[in-house]
């Protein structure tokens, strides 16, 4: 089964900011990072149930999970009637996890 994937644009501000980070200390670094990262994000397109959950995963009514990308997480829900998976957010590892931002996506969607 394949899912479609949209990135959201909470995610793509997230994928923006980290890229801008981290170009400003390696820019060639940046490139390669960005280009992972989209192929990464692809592979949801297959099984995107194979990740594990996100510590989010509690303050949404969906079925929240993560896939890791170097020190990255790629934050998403799936759809799976629709056959669509949400890409909710793109955040450093280190970072909190998202709380006050799920309420936000949840009325914009």
């Amino acid at each position: 089964m394949k899912y479609q994937v949209i990135v959201t644009h909470e995610a793509q501000e997230g994928i923006r900011e980290s890229f801008q980070y981290i170009s400003q200390r390696a820019p060639l670094t940046a490139a390669r990072w960005l280009q992972g990262l989209y192929e990464r994000i692809d592979t949801l397109e297959h099984f995107p149930t194979r990740c594990a959950f996100a510590p989010e995963r509690q303050y949404f009514e969906e079925e929240i999970r993560q896939l890791c990308f170097k020190a990255h997480r790629v934050v998403f829900s799936i759809d799976k009637p629709g056959k669509t998976v949400y890409v909710l957010f793109v955040r450093h590892a280190k970072r909190r996890p998202v709380v006050l931002e799920a309420k936000d996506w949840r009325r914009s969607r």
